[in-house]
Order: structure tokens, then C-alpha cells, then sequence
């Protein structure tokens, strides 16, 4: 496998499993705000990728967007704690990263304090990791900000040095725009279709950390 002297990674359907969250909170939102409708998960699952507050104002277009997101949060907290987890081996990805000193950074459509919360419950503090969330950039993914930000951090000028990781067509375009390899995770509900150039299939963490040097 070729290496890498930076790798980028998205958070959400990534390197955690924040799925059912996601699933259960939009289920009580829809209960409230537009009941009767009941779509399948699948259908709610392709929220992962995108902007929370771009899925809230296409769901609920009728309603104060102010009061969704903060509808959003207190509803989503709760189930966060009970379903939001690291997927298998990732953990042992990122400290392997860590320990070898290999530059490594998660570039993410979340908001920080989402984000920080999030390494706070999954202990992933310890690795001080470099984040572009949602309120560091004045584009989001798709656009390449993020990914130009981290390079940027890192002092690394050559995009084939550097590797973005994730799941759904909105990082998929990320690395495409921002013109660095793209590597996608097999195991994604959120299949990615069409002319596209996926640079490497990961299949599991624990392989893909272990052809890392």
C-alpha cells in the first residue's frame, strides 16, 4: 500500500458508528414537526456527510431553523451517549498514528462542540487530534477548505502525499475537489456510484493500519 505523509479522516460513518443516533433523534423530529411521516432509516441515513443545518432546513423548511438546531442538540444528546461508538480498529488506527508519529487529522461537518464531546465520550483526547470542523472553514464539504487547512497545518505541499478517508459522495467529492487520494470505507450503507476514482477500498481498520509504516 502506498504511504502517506498525511492522512485526513471524516468523523461521522468513519471512524464512529453515529448512525442510530442520528436515526432515533430524526424519528422524534418528525413525530413532532411532521407527523405522519415516516421514512425508512435508510432514507435517514444519508444525512451522514452532509451539514446538520442544510438536512434541518430541507426536512423541516416550514419551521424557525434557529429553534430545529437547538431541537436537534437536546434531542440528539441522549441518544449520542447510548448509541455513538468507534467503529472495530479504529481506535487502534489512530494510536498507532500517534505513536509513530505519523500526522493524522479529522476534517468533519460537525461543529466543535459536537466534536469535542465526542472525544471526550469515545477518550480520544489523549491524541490531540488536529480538527476543521464545521466552524473553522466558510466552506464545508464538499468544498476542499478543510482538507487545504490541514495540509497547510502540517506543512504538506504535495496533495499525492496526502490521503482523505470516508464513507459517503460528499467526501468523496472533498478529496476530488481538493485533488488528493481518496479512500473509501467498504462497509458503508452510503454506497458511492458513477464515474468515480476511489484510490483504496478499506475493508477493515485493523488491516489497513497494519500495512501503515
Amino acid at each position: 500500500m502506498k504511504q502517506y505523509k498525511l492522512y485526513l479522516f471524516d468523523l461521522d460513518g468513519t471512524l464512529i458508528d453515529s448512525d442510530q443516533m442520528l436515526i432515533e433523534t430524526f424519528h422524534e423530529l418528525y413525530a413532532k414537526y411532521r407527523p405522519g411521516f415516516k421514512p425508512a432509516d435508510e432514507y435517514i441515513r444519508q444525512f451522514s456527510g452532509p451539514q446538520i443545518t442544510e438536512t434541518l432546513r430541507k426536512e423541516f423548511p416550514g419551521e424557525d431553523q434557529k429553534l430545529m438546531m437547538e431541537e436537534y442538540r437536546n434531542r440528539s444528546r441522549k441518544y449520542y451517549d447510548q448509541y455513538v461508538r468507534l467503529f472495530p480498529k479504529a481506535y487502534e488506527l489512530m494510536e498507532k498514528l500517534h505513536q509513530n508519529g505519523i500526522p493524522f487529522a479529522i476534517i468533519t461537518n460537525k461543529h466543535r462542540y459536537a466534536t469535542k464531546y465526542t472525544y471526550e465520550l469515545l477518550d480520544l483526547e489523549k491524541f490531540d487530534i488536529f480538527s476543521v470542523c464545521a466552524d473553522d472553514v466558510v466552506n464545508l464539504k464538499p468544498a476542499p477548505d478543510g482538507i487545504y487547512k490541514a495540509m497547510k497545518h502540517f506543512g504538506v505541499n504535495k496533495k499525492e502525499d496526502v490521503i482523505y478517508i470516508g464513507d459517503c459522495y460528499t467526501d468523496y467529492l472533498s478529496a476530488s475537489n481538493a485533488g488528493v487520494n481518496f479512500g473509501y470505507i467498504t462497509w458503508s450503507p452510503r454506497p458511492i456510484t458513477g464515474k468515480i476514482k476511489i484510490d483504496i477500498n478499506i475493508d477493515d481498520f485493523g488491516t489497513f493500519a497494519e500495512e501503515i509504516r
